[in-house]
């Protein structure tokens, strides 16, 4: 298998893609002024404790207050459940508090906050207030985590805890000394500014999307890693010789004029997966459907009749169908509860190979995914992290003309393609500005909350810029010109 991560840096936007012999298995989507706040410590202060919810409300500075339970409220060490303590007995409306994010705000709920600080490196997290050392279930073989463990044993100290996680399989001590005294470092900085700091505030955030990417999404499989901006690639490169060494002569600047994702087709891919169906090889399809609940995927044969008998025929699919929607899960960050509805089968042994099948596809998958197995009703089960917003929430709003029956995509998604569409034609085009013809909202977007996009657009491409409300326009439909505007 050859893998290859594309990273692809445009105005107001980061995106990597992770492409394994040539299929698209894995996006990750970062915005500058909506970007992930998972990982980032604040000084919050409550502003609301609501004992029949057993949480809080805590203003950490965005605008928005995060929501803690009781379990992210307890300090490590202060009992665990089934203790009968209440959320009253650990915070108090008005109180400065240290928290991290855990889960970034969805819909209508606020970011998800825990006292339990981790601090994550390429191999290790850092946990200053939990004591001793656990190993990434993730790194299978025990004597591995046994040595892991012993290595890690042998760097920490009797007041600071450490979890190893599943990208430190196979490093040396030299490795994990490293990543323990940079974190070491961050946290110094955290608590020497905790102090001085004033309730709301951000005292430390997490890494530049590039180099979260890298550190979070690499692995050594992958043999090539490009990257389109020349900053970011240097930024890359330098990140790497210190932090990940052999992944440095793999960074190669991409500076084609075709565009990276339109080169490696991974624009198709990503409106294919904003689809509800998926075609399988033989003939069959999957239908993917998420609701606030839960997340439905349906099994169907399509035109599939390639076995001798129904039982084979059903097997055939369903091992086909499970590959694919461990890669569809990743794909669409879809996270929580997953109910797949396989095409019956009568026999034990076919059940059991498909679920066999869904649990090896869904292990090379980095967010922890579980596979609770079948219910009474055939139906699986899995459970999936859900940390950031998925594919579809990033990329579509709820379509209001249908009463959310369908979707179409945010006013700041085609914008930001309205964009891309002007760097292209700036390279492909004759000498002149940009004319943009677009939609009221989009243009009202580009000219307030992506201005900074829009100027930075103009900088990469040397181009005077002009934003016009095309009359009529639908929100994703767009037109570019070049004309002689003074």
């Amino acid at each position: 298998m050859t893998a290859e991560l594309l990273i692809n840096v445009s105005p107001g936007e980061v995106r990597a893609a992770m492409v394994e012999d040539g299929i698209l298995v894995d996006l990750v989507l970062a915005r500058g002024h909506r970007a992930s706040l998972v990982g980032n410590i604040y000084l919050g202060r409550v502003t609301r404790v609501i004992p029949g919810m057993n949480a809080a409300f805590v203003d950490i500075g965005t605008g928005r207050s995060g929501f803690i339970d009781l379990d992210g409220a307890r300090p490590p060490g202060e009992g665990g459940r089934g203790d009968g303590r209440r959320i009253g007995d650990f915070v108090t409306e008005g109180e400065a508090i240290l928290v991290s994010v855990t889960k970034d705000a969805s819909g209508r709920k606020g970011v998800e906050l825990t006292r339990r600080i981790g601090l994550p490196g390429r191999y290790l997290v850092y946990t200053p207030f939990q004591k001793g050392v656990a190993v990434s279930r993730q790194i299978g073989a025990a004597e591995e985590q046994a040595r892991l463990s012993g290595l890690v044993e042998a760097i920490a100290t009797a007041d600071e805890g450490f979890i190893v996680r599943t990208a430190a399989a196979g490093a040396t001590a030299d490795d994990l000394a490293a990543d323990a005294g940079a974190l070491r470092m961050v946290w110094e900085s955290v608590a020497e500014a905790q102090p001085r700091a004033e309730a709301p505030a951000l005292l430390h955030a997490e890494l530049d999307p590039v180099l979260w990417l890298l550190r979070d999404q690499l692995h050594e499989g992958v043999e090539t890693i490009r990257i389109d901006h020349p900053v970011k690639a240097k930024a890359a490169r330098d990140f790497c010789a210190k932090s990940i060494p052999w992944a440095e002569n793999r960074i190669m600047l991409y500076s084609s004029e075709e565009p990276l994702f339109e080169r490696y087709h991974v624009e198709d891919a990503i409106e294919r997966a904003l689809s509800p169906r998926v075609p399988l090889k033989d003939g069959g399809f999957i239908v993917i459907e998420t609701t606030e609940a839960l997340t439905a995927v349906d099994v169907n044969s399509g035109g599939y009749v390639g076995r001798d008998s129904a039982e084979e025929t059903a097997l055939a699919i369903n091992l086909d169908a499970a590959r694919e929607i461990a890669r569809q899960l990743r794909l669409r960050n879809i996270g929580g509860l997953i109910v797949v509805d396989l095409i019956n089968m009568e026999g034990a042994e076919s059940r059991r190979r498909v679920l066999d099948e869904i649990t090896d596809a869904c292990a090379r998958d980095r967010t922890p995914t579980r596979v609770l197995g079948l219910t009474e009703a055939g139906l699986v089960e899995i459970t999936r992290r859900r940390r950031r917003e998925s594919l579809a929430q990033l990329l579509t709003d709820l379509c209001e003309p249908c009463e959310g029956s369908g979707r179409v995509r945010t006013v700041e998604t085609v914008a930001l393609e309205l964009l891309r569409a002007l760097v292209r034609e700036a390279h492909a085009g004759s000498p002149g500005t940009l004319i943009a013809y677009a939609a009221a909202e989009v243009v009202g977007a580009l000219s307030e909350t992506l201005r900074p996009a829009l100027e930075e657009a103009a900088a990469m491409t040397g181009r005077r810029i002009v934003l016009r409300r095309g009359q009529d326009y639908a929100r994703t439909h767009f037109e570019v010109a070049v004309g002689t505007e003074p």
